[in-house]
């Protein structure tokens, strides 16, 4: 791979699948929060789920991946969380405040000590499900991030002493790892068999899904998969297999693999190798469909849109009546919801998030920009 010296390598594919990845999100909690009628969404459920658990796998290997992309070794690591905390934090407090004003108004009761953790982000850390789904749903993942933030400083110069002939092992280790999770889960902790219908406990879900030290290691084959493009260790491998690899496990995964199964188990090694498979084509110059100005733009809002989108989706769902409609005037209705979530994460960002990365977050991690590889 080449990069003339000096110069910046830009991603803006990967701008482009944030947003991706975000609107399955958007799509899972549109698939189940009561729009589609009965039939609809029993057919639903199970492909929408399992797109929201992609969505959110890929936002943390992404994540990863970007951060340890645009890392700089002048970096200090107070500099660097204070750069995480602009970007989360702002954004966050909003649509926190935001969300409890209408659950009031709403005559919903909210309950402010199970509430108060969701808004320092540390809500995820025990399996009370009261407190890790309170105020706005989405939070979850938040306090998870703000785990990894704390821990990059850490890990990423572990990362960079790994020699480079050992990165693929390491990166082979971490996603096994993530691969039995699974099996760990259900031997030891409470549940039911993972049959097909069947749902995983409580416990079970809470330690795969937003257990901030187990999710670390989906954060950690990000920064171990940035380090391979960057030291030249990278195969050849482009998107289109990558995309038609992971399209294969998230049809296995939900074909065969339910219960406890059924979350990450087949698709992270997938969005580990589609990543830096775009990231490279971007380096390479060649083609990918993800460059286009709409979905810069979107992909560029799309951290606001995922903070927005569940609240709109909830609220709208009660003025409405709580009503339920055949596919076509349901997916007519989320798309009109979809256009006001898009409007309000737009309104977000220019008002609250962008503004504060002004403020505190000069000199921050681009992430679609990165000096010229190492070993170019």
């Amino acid at each position: 791979m080449s990069s003339p010296s000096g110069r910046t390598v830009r991603l803006p594919s990967l701008t482009g699948m944030r947003f991706l990845a975000a609107f399955l999100v958007f799509l899972c909690h549109s698939f189940v929060l009561g729009y589609y009628d009965r039939a609809t969404e029993s057919a639903l459920r199970p492909y929408a789920f399992a797109i929201g658990w992609l969505g959110v796998e890929f936002f943390f290997v992404l994540s990863a991946f970007v951060l340890a992309w645009s890392a700089r070794e002048s970096d200090t690591a107070g500099r660097f969380l204070r750069r995480r905390v602009a970007k989360v934090f702002p954004n966050h407090l909003v649509m926190w405040v935001v969300a409890v004003l209408l659950a009031l108004w709403a005559g919903w009761a909210v309950d402010l000590p199970k509430a108060l953790p969701s808004l320092l982000l540390v809500h995820t850390w025990y399996p009370e499900l009261d407190v890790i789904v309170s105020v706005n749903v989405v939070t979850w993942s938040l306090a998870c991030d703000l785990f990894f933030y704390l821990m990059f400083p850490l890990l990423h110069p572990l990362v960079r002493r790994i020699p480079v002939r050992r990165l693929w092992w390491v990166a082979a280790a971490i996603a096994a790892t993530v691969m039995v999770l699974p099996a760990i889960a259900y031997a030891g902790l409470p549940g039911t068999p993972p049959l097909p219908g069947q749902d995983m406990s409580l416990t079970q879900n809470w330690f795969l899904v937003s257990f901030p030290p187990v999710r670390l290691l989906d954060f950690l084959l990000g920064v171990v998969m940035a380090r391979i493009v960057l030291t030249g260790g990278w195969i050849r491998f482009g998107p289109v297999p990558a995309f038609a690899l992971l399209a294969v496990g998230f049809l296995f995964q939900v074909s065969f693999f339910p219960g406890v199964y059924s979350l990450t188990a087949l698709i992270v090694v997938p969005i580990a190798l589609l990543i830096p498979a775009v990231a490279t084509a971007d380096v390479r110059g060649a083609f990918t469909p993800f460059r286009s100005r709409a979905l810069q733009w979107l992909g560029t809002v799309s951290y606001a849109s995922y903070l927005v989108h569940f609240v709109i989706l909830v609220h709208a769902h009660a003025l409405l009546g709580g009503r339920t409609w055949g596919i076509v005037p349901a997916t007519g209705i989320l798309a009109a919801l979809f256009a006001l979530t898009t409007l309000a994460s737009w309104a977000l960002y220019r008002l609250v998030e962008e503004p504060a990365m002004r403020r505190w977050g000069t000199g921050g991690d681009d992430p679609v920009r990165k000096p010229s590889l190492e070993n170019a």
